[in-house]
């Protein structure tokens, strides 16, 4: 594992392939780092792999700040030392991601949306599952975390295409969850003044979405749409798997990444 100064509390866990390209990999919204688990072991014959608890999530000790999170990723990509990184995106994840892409292309060897959003983009299509960010704010604030967690392990985001091993498993991630983004508004304050979809249009970054077949109509459609921007992206769908596809279904989401990164 490598750790950073005392000035810099994120901490990158490092594994894999030392002689491989560098991954890193960004987790979503009510989790940490170990929802890659199951994918990293499945990648690490290949890939250098490197994870982190983003602010105010696992065992990072920095406050959350949505706005300033692209940065915090700038840092441990210098951390990391390689010229170009592969850069994985998860569902929240992906819009730190692409934010950080989008500043810093030249540091981005390719990059990897797996069931995310971007700034930028308006979908044409409904989620009919969005979150209501709102009602568990309020939940956040009042201090019933044990009923938020339930309520989020309830939605379909974290039900569709799961088998019992991996509700097991992010039920124990989710029980590590404390809503800390929920209850400032730094943490959940979803401004930022980039169009990151048109700036990364033009990037051309080579760009891989990966989604479930039970993903909200809205990320598939700015798959879809991003796509057909260039040769070099590339969009797949796994069957039988939900939003949590890296998840439920890591080893087909693991192939897709070889496919598209070797």
């Amino acid at each position: 594992m490598r750790t950073s100064d005392t000035a810099q509390p994120t901490r990158l866990r490092r594994s894999g392939n030392e002689q491989g390209q560098a991954l890193l990999l960004i987790h979503g919204w009510a989790q940490d780092q170990r929802i890659f688990d199951e994918l990293r072991m499945a990648l690490n014959a290949e890939f250098d792999i490197y994870s982190y608890d983003r602010p105010g999530y696992g065992a990072s000790s920095l406050a959350p700040n949505l706005a300033q999170e692209h940065l915090v990723a700038a840092q441990l990509v210098a951390e990391i030392g390689r010229e170009k990184v592969i850069i994985l995106g998860f569902s929240q994840g992906a819009r730190i991601a692409t934010r950080f892409a989008s500043q810093a292309p030249a540091n981005v060897q390719k990059l990897i949306i797996c069931g995310g959003v971007m700034d930028g983009f308006i979908a044409e299509s409904i989620d009919h599952h969005a979150i209501d960010l709102q009602h568990f704010k309020s939940l956040a604030l009042a201090g019933e975390i044990t009923a938020l967690r339930r309520e989020w392990l309830q939605h379909p985001y974290c039900c569709l295409g799961m088998d019992a091993q991996a509700k097991a498993h992010l039920s124990a991630i989710t029980e590590h969850y404390y809503a800390n983004d929920l209850t400032i508004e730094a943490g959940h304050n979803f401004t930022f003044d980039e169009n990151v979809y048109a700036q990364l249009v033009k990037a051309q970054i080579p760009t891989l979405f990966i989604n479930g077949e039970y993903e909200a109509p809205p990320r598939i459609e700015l798959a879809h749409q991003y796509i057909s921007r260039s040769s070099t992206h590339r969009s797949v769908v796994v069957p039988g798997a939900g939003h949590m596809a890296v998840l439920s279904h890591s080893q087909p989401v693991a192939d897709a990444i070889r496919e598209f990164c070797l």
